[in-house]
């Protein structure tokens, strides 16, 4: 889908050359002359990214910047301000995610957009119906910035600049120590990376390989760029670079721009951090079934299919296993259901432990509950199951003191499928159902010949 943005400038002709080139790469563009037309077109159409140039006719261009950026309706809207010089830290401090000079050239300005595109959240995050808010996501120790400069003395003048400006960890590191530590776990929440340390260029080399490690890709990154090497920005910023800076911060009196760039890239990372956790948790609670922790059936039913297809492709074979627990209302009905939920965690725990870390374990509902284990023949099969009917009827399940304590014998029953290798034949969805269905009808032949016990399929029931 097209990126929408749009471009606020009180004179029209530095707004329509604006317009014109954003609309020249294909990017939808609306010019407007006012900050009163700013949220009139974005009630209208919501913008990815806001522009702001010149001097709105309605309040000078800082002051606008604040107002949109504190206003609930466009607090979520990245603003882009077209400043030079000292307006550039006023700029930051007023909530622009980005500066350039209005003088900038195509391929910078490009860059630039096409970065904060890439970077930024969504306007709108979807609302996931959760019963609570989700806790507030926070650092264990302070944000840690690592420095990768072309020379010692640089490094530890970046280091002076922004200490005085943030309080944040900063370590000095060559480019080797930083990948070693990167692959090594200990990744740093933003680098600040010299264009050229030991050859030209080779600080874009050092980014691409950063941004290609696991643990380190997440991590914001700056590129420190010299007078003489300028036409690197936007090549730094394609690479995935979230800001450039002068290669001296710009000195003392300029530097305070360079920390609020870098203090707004960890609030950034801390977002982003916080959607990447939130997705993994929905993840986890769409797939797991809450009282066990076990797997769920909208998780295990299209795994045992993925199983089956890799047993096919692989020549193995596969085992599956349903089971019941005995006279499970009886312990609900006699106990309290404070007292069932102990049990089927209980036997949950011993379910997950007999099919080992190999073995998938689900429960499908109530007390029934499923297990598969890849590449398992059926006598294995059959010596896993006896183990866990044993395991289960052998040992009573401590009930809670809410319930009156004491411990309660369980038993269960359990129907066992096997499929060998080179013998199945049909589609993965196909023979994991069928395989699953051979299953249920072997638990109910062993529920219905007197239970606790185990009863197999034949394998040349297989499909």
């Amino acid at each position: 889908m097209t990126a929408r943005i749009l471009v606020a400038d009180a004179v029209a002709t530095a707004r329509i050359t604006l317009k014109v080139r954003l609309a020249s790469v294909c990017y939808e563009v609306e010019a407007v002359s006012s900050i009163a037309e700013i949220f009139t077109a974005v009630e209208r159409s919501r913008p990815g990214l806001i522009i702001l140039g010149g001097e709105p006719g309605d309040g000078s261009l800082i002051e606008t910047c604040r107002a949109l950026t504190r206003d609930p309706r466009t607090d979520d809207i990245p603003v882009m301000m077209l400043v030079q010089g000292p307006q550039r830290l006023a700029a930051l401090q007023a909530g622009a995610i980005a500066t350039l000079s209005p003088q900038v050239e195509d391929q910078m300005l490009m860059a630039r957009v096409r970065g904060i595109l890439r970077d930024v959240e969504p306007a709108h995050s979807p609302e996931l119906g959760l019963a609570e808010p989700v806790a507030a996501f926070m650092h264990a120790k302070k944000p840690q910035i690592v420095l990768i400069a072309d020379a010692p003395a640089r490094a530890q003048r970046w280091r002076q600049l922004l200490a005085e400006r943030m309080s944040c960890r900063f370590d000095i590191m060559d480019p080797d120590e930083a990948l070693a530590a990167a692959t090594a776990g200990r990744n740093a929440d933003v680098y600040l990376i010299s264009v050229d340390l030991r050859t030209q260029g080779d600080g874009l080399r050092l980014l691409s390989e950063l941004r290609s490690r696991q643990g380190s890709r997440d991590a914001g990154f700056v590129i420190a760029i010299g007078p003489d090497c300028e036409e690197l920005a936007a090549f730094a910023l394609d690479l995935g670079a979230s800001d450039v800076v002068p290669h001296d911060l710009g000195g003392p009196e300029a530097a305070g721009a360079a920390a609020m760039s870098l203090q707004m890239l960890l609030s950034r990372k801390t977002r982003g951090d916080e959607r990447r956790a939130e997705a993994q948790r929905n993840m986890v609670w769409a797939m797991t079934d809450p009282l066990t922790g076990l797997y769920n059936r909208r998780y295990a039913i299209p795994k045992l299919s993925a199983i089956t297809r890799d047993a096919l492709l692989g020549h193995q074979g596969f085992a599956v296993f349903v089971m019941d627990l005995d006279h499970f209302k009886q312990v609900n009905d006699g106990y309290g259901h404070s007292a069932g939920d102990a049990v089927l965690t209980e036997i949950a725990t011993r379910f997950r432990a007999a099919l080992g870390p190999s073995g998938l374990a689900a429960r499908m509902g109530g007390e029934e509950f499923l297990g598969v284990i890849p590449d398992c023949s059926q006598d294995h099969a059959l010596i896993v199951a006896e183990r866990l009917r044993k395991a289960i009827a052998q040992r009573p399940v401590t009930l809670p003191q809410i319930t009156g304590g004491g411990q309660i014998a369980v038993t269960a029953s359990i129907g066992v499928a096997t499929v060998a290798p080179m013998q199945c034949d049909g589609w993965p969805d196909q023979v994991a159902r069928m395989t699953l269905e051979r299953a249920d009808q072997a638990l109910l032949v062993a529920k219905g010949s007197g239970r606790n016990r185990v009863i197999c399929s034949r394998p040349d029931q297989a499909a």
